[in-house]
């Protein structure tokens, strides 16, 4: 996919300074192996980096280190059958369905449960992103 998950998981994660090359390196290695990549804002939870790689999901999150800085942690997720994605379309004119938009994507009901914003993603990667997305889901 084209757009910048990585950078904007780095953005919206702020991560210090002191801490941001490695983990940028670290993400971006992963991002080359992998089919589709998205931010996941969950409740109540820290700010995930979305990994879907052969119809199979996994996480990465920020967690602070007991020895000082941060860590990438990184839960496999696998298929998430149990849960329900729904889209959020913005629509710029009532009367025009063409300006239907996917503005973000939630998922609910299992491990992934958060927000994808689709914001800065172009109607292929849209696309794209859900399609692999319900691959995960399938039974």
């Amino acid at each position: 996919m084209a757009s910048d998950s990585v950078g904007e998981f780095m953005r919206l994660a702020q991560i210090p300074p002191e801490n941001a090359l490695e983990i940028e390196e670290f993400l971006r290695a992963k991002e080359a192996e992998s089919d589709t990549l998205a931010v996941l804002e969950r409740p109540d939870q820290p700010l995930a980096l979305l990994k879907i790689e052969h119809d199979e999901a996994t996480l990465f999150s920020i967690l602070p280190s007991q020895r000082g800085g941060n860590l990438v942690h990184e839960t496999y997720i696998g298929k998430v059958p149990d849960a329900t994605i729904t889209q959020v379309h913005a629509i710029e004119t009532l009367g025009d369905v063409s300006a239907l938009k996917t503005e973000k994507v939630e998922i609910a009901g299992s491990r992934l449960a958060g927000i994808i914003s689709l914001t800065c993603y172009s109607h292929d990667e849209r696309t794209e992103l859900m399609n692999a997305l319900r691959k995960i889901v399938a039974p």
